[in-house]
Formats: structure tokens, sequence, C-alpha cells
């Protein structure tokens, strides 16, 4: 992923999640995430969960 964003490549928004991370934290930030961006807004980054 990371070399996608370094060569400059179009890439959609990726969300990951921490193999030991608790489920319900990681909805609640999934969907806070959701709730306070806009659409096309993610595109291009990366975000590691939990926050």
């Amino acid at each position: 992923m990371n070399a996608l964003l370094a060569t400059g490549q179009q890439m959609t928004g990726v969300i990951e999640v921490t193999f030991n991370a608790p489920i319900g934290k990681a909805i609640e930030d999934i969907l806070l995430i959701f709730a306070c961006s806009l659409e096309g807004e993610l595109d291009g980054q990366i975000y590691y969960l939990p926050l």
C-alpha cells in the first residue's frame, strides 16, 4: 500500500485494524471515520485502528 502511494498511483482509502483490537472499538472507530469524512476524502490514505 505504501509503495502505491510512494509512486503516486491512485488508491482508494484503506482502514487497517490490528489483529488484537477489540471488535467493538474497531467498529466505533470505523463509524467515526466515515461520519467525519466527505466522499472521496479517504482516497489515497491509510488509517490504522484502533485510533
